[in-house]
C-alpha cells in the first residue's frame, strides 16, 4: 500500500499575549458581574492583574512556560520607554491559561484565536463557492477537504466508508476542475475519477 503525501499551506503561529488575555478573563468577569446587577470589579468577581495572571503562568503550563517569555516595549505616562516581560502564547497555552479562570474566557479566546488564524467554520466539502476562489486557494481547499475525509471517514471497516467515496468522488471533481485550469497535477494526487 503506498502512502500518498499531503501537502497543506504553511500557517504562521498565531499567539495571544498575556496582556490580552488578562483584558479577555477581565471581560468576562465585568459581563458575568453585569448579568448580576453588581458593580464591576466587587468582592464577586475581582479584577485580574497582569502581575497575579503571570504568577499563575508556571503553576498551570510548567516548565515550558519560560519559552513563552518575551520582553516588550511600552510607555509610561510620563512618556519614557520601559520594557516589560509578558508571556506570548500560542493557541493552545493561551487556552489552558483562560480555561484555568473561567470557560467562559476559553471560549471567548478559542474564537479569538480562530479569528486571528483567520479560520472560519467552513464545510471542507463544500464546492459551491469554488468558482470565486483562485487557483491557488482551490488546490489548498481540495487538499485539506481530502486530508478532513481521509480523517474522519477513511478508516477501513468503519461505516463512514460509504460517505469516504461520495467525498472522494467529489474531490475527484474538484481536482479535475483545478487541474483543468491550473493545467498542473496536484502533488500526492491521482486524477483518476473514480
Amino acid at each position: 500500500m503506498t502512502q500518498k503525501t499531503v501537502f497543506l499551506p504553511a500557517v504562521e503561529l498565531v499567539t495571544m499575549t498575556s496582556l490580552e488575555l488578562v483584558d479577555f478573563i477581565n471581560d468576562v468577569r465585568a459581563s458575568k458581574a453585569q448579568l448580576e446587577g453588581l458593580p464591576f470589579p466587587c468582592k464577586k468577581f475581582s479584577k485580574l492583574s497582569h502581575r497575579n495572571f503571570t504568577a499563575k503562568v508556571p503553576k498551570v503550563l510548567g516548565g515550558t512556560c519560560a519559552k513563552f517569555l518575551a520582553d516588550v516595549p511600552f510607555t509610561t505616562g510620563q512618556g519614557a520607554v520601559n520594557t516589560r516581560k509578558i508571556y506570548k502564547f500560542p493557541r493552545r497555552e493561551a487556552c489552558l491559561m483562560a480555561m484555568s479562570y473561567d470557560y467562559d474566557a476559553q471560549a471567548k479566546v478559542f474564537d479569538r484565536m480562530d479569528e486571528l488564524e483567520g479560520r472560519v467554520n467552513v464545510n471542507l466539502m463544500d464546492f459551491s463557492k469554488f468558482k470565486d476562489m483562485t487557483v491557488s486557494q482551490m488546490q489548498d481547499r481540495v487538499t485539506q477537504a481530502e486530508r478532513f475525509s481521509f480523517e474522519e471517514h477513511g478508516q477501513r471497516g468503519s461505516g463512514l466508508m460509504t460517505q469516504r467515496k461520495k467525498e472522494k468522488r467529489m474531490i475527484a471533481s474538484a481536482i479535475d476542475v483545478v487541474g483543468k485550469i491550473s493545467q498542473l497535477e496536484l502533488p500526492g494526487f491521482d486524477l483518476e475519477v473514480v
